[in-house]
């Protein structure tokens, strides 16, 4: 991650890294453990059998959170 940020001019951030059950699990637990006010993300668009086996995390979230 430091590497991928480091080709960036961005001086005020910060990285985590957070384990849970499943991805969705992970981005809600962790927003709820730093209380952020806004989760914002790109998605890469499944759609067909990709989407029915995979499911889709953006819409997942944006039903749940």
């Amino acid at each position: 991650m430091s590497d991928f940020i480091a080709n960036f001019d961005i001086e005020n951030y910060s990285s985590h890294i957070y384990n849970d059950i499943n991805i969705e699990s992970e981005i809600i637990n962790f927003a709820n453990s730093v209380e952020v006010d806004l989760i914002g993300m790109c998605t890469h668009v499944r759609t067909g059998l990709a989407h029915f086996y995979n499911g889709s995390i953006g819409e997942y979230l944006v039903n749940h959170t």
